[in-house]
Order: C-alpha cells, then sequence, then structure tokens
C-alpha cells in the first residue's frame, strides 16, 4: 500500500486529515488546534490515545480553560501551561495554540506522505509549524517543527508535546531518568518532592514505583523527570499488546512531565507522557529559576521527534 495522505474526510463536522501506511493510521483535526486525534494500531485495531468520554472534540474560544474542555488526544503547548502573566501579557491556559484553527497542506511521494500545518500566535510574535511524515513500510511518523520569532525582542517560552494515552492496569511508563520532581501542587502528598526514578514514597511510607499504571489508585499526580540519559519515552500495553515510544532530541527536549489521571482528578483515568524544553509548569516560575527557553529576535530554532507504535512479541505481554 505504501504511505498516503488524504485531507477530504471530515470528525464530527471538521475537518481531519489521515496519513496511513501498511502498519498505522493517524488523523489529525487542524481546525482543533492540530491535534492528533489519533493513532491507530492497524493490526490489533487499537488507538492507543485516550479520548475524553464526557467531553466531544470541538471548537472552543481563545482562552478558554483547558481542563474544562479536554477531549483528549495529543496537542501542542507553547508557550506556557498554566495561565501566567509574563512581560505584562497575560498568556491563557496552557498556551496559545491548542485551541486555533492551524493551516494545512499535504503532500504524498512515492514511499512518504506528509501534512505540515501552521499557525501564527497572537500575543507572542512567533509562527509555528509542523509536519509530520509517514513513510512505507514504518510502524509510526516523525514530526519536523519550526519555530520563527517574527519580533526583536528575545522571547522565552515553554514547549511540549501532549499526548494523552489509553490505560489499564497491565500499562507501564518507561523513561531513562535519574531524577523525579514532584511538582508542588502534589508534594503534600509525598515524603519528598524529589526522588531516584523511578521509586517513590508516599508520606505515610508506602513505596510507589512510578513507572507502574494503576488505574484505580484514586490519585492524581504530575512530575518532572530529569538526568535523562537519551531523549526517549516509552508506554506499554501489555494487555492490548502494543508500545508506543517517543524519540525526541535530548538538547531541545531535557525534560519529561507525567500527568497521571488514576481517577482521583474527575475521575479520569490517563497517562500524558510530555517531552518538554522547561519545567515547571508555571512559566514565570520557570524563568525564575532559568529553566525557560529563549529564542532571540528575528530568530528560529527547529525541532524534531519520532513516534513508534510496535506490536509486542509474545514473551512481552506476560
Amino acid at each position: 500500500m505504501g504511505a498516503r495522505v488524504s485531507d477530504e474526510w471530515s470528525l464530527r463536522g471538521y475537518k481531519a486529515v489521515v496519513l496511513e501506511n501498511e502498519e498505522v493510521r493517524v488523523t489529525i483535526l487542524p481546525e482543533l488546534g492540530a491535534k492528533i486525534h489519533g493513532i491507530l494500531h492497524l493490526r490489533k485495531g487499537r488507538d492507543v490515545l485516550w479520548h475524553n468520554p464526557r467531553v466531544p472534540i470541538g471548537k472552543v474560544p481563545f482562552g478558554s480553560r483547558f481542563d474544562d474542555v479536554w477531549s483528549g488526544g495529543w496537542d501542542e503547548i507553547f508557550p506556557n501551561d498554566a495561565e501566567s502573566i509574563v512581560g505584562g501579557e497575560r498568556y491563557p491556559d496552557m498556551g496559545e495554540v491548542w485551541s486555533l484553527p492551524w493551516e494545512s497542506s499535504v503532500d504524498e511521494k512515492r514511499n512518504e506522505a506528509s501534512v505540515t500545518t501552521k499557525v501564527a500566535c497572537p500575543i507572542s510574535p512567533v509562527e509555528i509549524s509542523r509536519k509530520v511524515t509517514m513513510r512505507r513500510g514504518k510502524p509510526g511518523f516523525d514530526c519536523e517543527y519550526e519555530f520563527i520569532n517574527l519580533g526583536g525582542d528575545e522571547e522565552r517560552f515553554l514547549w511540549k508535546i501532549h499526548p494523552a494515552f489509553e490505560i489499564n492496569e497491565r500499562c507501564e511508563i518507561s523513561v531513562p531518568a535519574s531524577t523525579g520532581l514532584v511538582d508542588q501542587r502534589y508534594a503534600s502528598r509525598f515524603a519528598a518532592p524529589r526522588y531516584a526514578w523511578p521509586r517513590a514514597r508516599y508520606r505515610d511510607g508506602r513505596a510507589v514505583d512510578v513507572q507502574k499504571v494503576d488505574p484505580d489508585a484514586r490519585t492524581c499526580t504530575l512530575h518532572y523527570l530529569t538526568g535523562l540519559q537519551e531523549g526517549a519515552a516509552a508506554f506499554t500495553d501489555r494487555e492490548n499488546g502494543v508500545r508506543s515510544t517517543i524519540r525526541f532530541q535530548k538538547e531541545i527536549m531535557d525534560n519529561v512531565w507525567l500527568f497521571l489521571a488514576y481517577g482521583g482528578w474527575r475521575g479520569v483515568r490517563n497517562a500524558v507522557i510530555e517531552p518538554s524544553t522547561s519545567y515547571p509548569y508555571d512559566l514565570a516560575e520557570a524563568i525564575r529559576r532559568g529553566h525557560a527557553s529563549r529564542l532571540e529576535g528575528g530568530g528560529r530554532f527547529r525541532a524534531k521527534l519520532s513516534f513508534r507504535l510496535d506490536e509486542l512479541r509474545a514473551s512481552e505481554k506476560k
């Protein structure tokens, strides 16, 4: 079959671009923040991304509170996470681009197909493009990003991807990190906010292996993983026999966030694995700590990452 792309689809009335090869089908919604709505393993018939059963996809006003309209999937977050005031500007919850429509174009060649989406931020003088490419016989896709500062002043920012994964009790998260940091909003639940990844300890003394997914724990926590040995993060679902692996440039995205909702927040059960350029979630605080990224006036930077979806061998399902 090779790789192919079509922008002649729709989902709930919104334009949908579908990339597909022999292994994987990816659905992108340009009008909805260029959200990657689905990543489907074709042989397994399994979409690895989580979709909110109570919140359907849809357009929302710029500046909306993300949590109240979060339909799931993979969102792009820039230039901040939490609502924040920086340089006299108020940046909306989860940034400027997840709620905006992005322009889109498609391209198909003999052995590869791609979709490019582009958006201009309304507050930051920054233009962002993302090219998603799928190749023949490859069980995944590549993403190429470009950020262009159209202004004359330096911009400080946080950029991360925000893919939410469907979970069950036989899932595991693997990140080659040395240190875990519990976000300050959740630190009171732990004996110490800093721990040697992946083993933390709750305040009551109970040990917890943060790699192991526990859908019924009735908890919700946010962790920042640092000291990466390589730019990689994997999510293994043994019940459904698939592994999702994200590979990224460690020199650009040097930490990984884990938002782990195990029934303790609005009854939601998912795991969000977020390679990121910066932390913590408050951009103003990240700037104060020297953890924010910088883009000089008139400058640009490019970044690449890949997503691979593999079927587990029989020995890996145990």
